[in-house]
């Protein structure tokens, strides 16, 4: 925050960067760049995307035990 206690301004470089890599990940998913962007627009927050493309910790136990049944 600065003196007048508001947010700082993002820097520019760092967020065309993070962008790139959400960017990635979406592609990485059978999501296209247009595809991605409407969902921002939509409201979606970025860290539920995030979370939604990350498997639960326990999926791969969890696959494993029933291919084992």
């Amino acid at each position: 925050m600065n003196k007048s206690r508001q947010p700082a301004e993002p820097n520019p470089e760092l967020m065309l960067c993070a962008l790139a890599e959400l960017l990635e990940i979406a592609q990485g998913q059978g999501i296209t760049p247009a595809d991605f962007m409407q969902l921002l627009d939509s409201g979606m927050h970025i860290s539920d995307f995030l979370a939604a493309m990350s498997p639960p910790a326990n999926a791969k136990n969890s696959i494993d035990a029933i291919r084992m049944h």
